[in-house]
């Protein structure tokens, strides 16, 4: 009997044990993925991310002059296709890196499966949001002290007009929230903090080039750009997955496209 009864107190103590693990393995399962981030080998050949990097300058430097010319105010439809497509195809020349290292493209994604799962990176989208406009605007606050201020002109120009350029704006936000996490917070986040020196430099180099890749936005517009690149890397770091990031780009850019748009109806440039 006594043996019986110690057999039954260790059936119970490691039912406990398992209970115990699968609750910290659900909290801590997801940041696990990213645990080994200091350790991990680079994804992709460094040649490829150089040449990623030297694309993404191009192409800001040559919206930037393009908005200084006045020149994103027409052809809404067609900027709005060429921007989907473009998405898409950094998209693809970025997995085309991964592979050269044979690094799955799931890998990066960090997707958990379930609808538990799902509903748990909406809401954690949902509070980064909110989070990060307050952050936004105060970092907006900041630079109209010291004189820098986003083209408001510009951002207005660019916003849709008609139901067929919101339809094709939610479009390209879409593709921007997908792609532009996968390119910089999860293949150059990556890349960077495997130089060995700490997730620091993955998000100091991700966010940077997230930022300098918004030169319509200009100089004030380029630095609430990287400091909202960097919030978007501690979500995808805390998280483990680049889900939540995907959702908050997404809708951010269709609710600041909708805002743009109803700014630009009352106040016609």
């Amino acid at each position: 009997m006594r043996e019986a009864a110690v057999r039954i107190q260790r059936k119970i103590t490691e039912s406990e044990d398992l209970m115990h693990e699968m609750r910290s393995g659900a909290t801590s399962s997801a940041g696990s993925r990213w645990a080994g981030l200091r350790n991990a080998a680079a994804v992709a050949p460094w040649w490829h991310t150089a040449a990623i990097a030297v694309l993404l300058v191009g192409v800001s430097v040559l919206s930037g002059r393009a908005a200084h010319r006045d020149a994103l105010a027409a052809h809404h439809a067609g900027r709005y296709l060429f921007g989907i497509g473009s998405e898409w195809v950094l998209l693809v020349f970025t997995w085309w890196g991964l592979r050269l290292r044979r690094v799955r493209f799931a890998e990066l994604l960090g997707f958990r499966r379930g609808l538990q799962a799902f509903a748990e990176d909406v809401g954690a989208a949902a509070i980064f949001w909110i989070a990060a406009l307050i952050v936004l605007a105060a970092i907006g606050l900041l630079l109209r002290a010291v004189h820098l201020s986003a083209p408001t002109k510009t951002l207005i120009a660019i916003a849709p007009r008609t139901p067929l350029e919101m339809l094709l704006w939610i479009a390209l936000s879409l593709s921007a929230g997908f792609c532009e996490e996968f390119v910089f917070r999860g293949y150059f986040l990556r890349q960077f903090a495997s130089v060995g020196a700490g997730l620091w430099l993955g998000v100091v180099c991700s966010s940077l080039l997230f930022g300098v890749s918004h030169g319509y936005e200009g100089a004030a517009g380029m630095i609430a750009i990287t400091a909202y690149g960097a919030l978007f890397c501690a979500l995808a770091i805390a998280r483990g997955s680049l889900r939540p990031g995907m959702m908050a780009h997404a809708w951010h850019d269709i609710f600041s496209g909708a805002m743009l748009a109803l700014l630009q109806h009352f106040h016609p440039l």
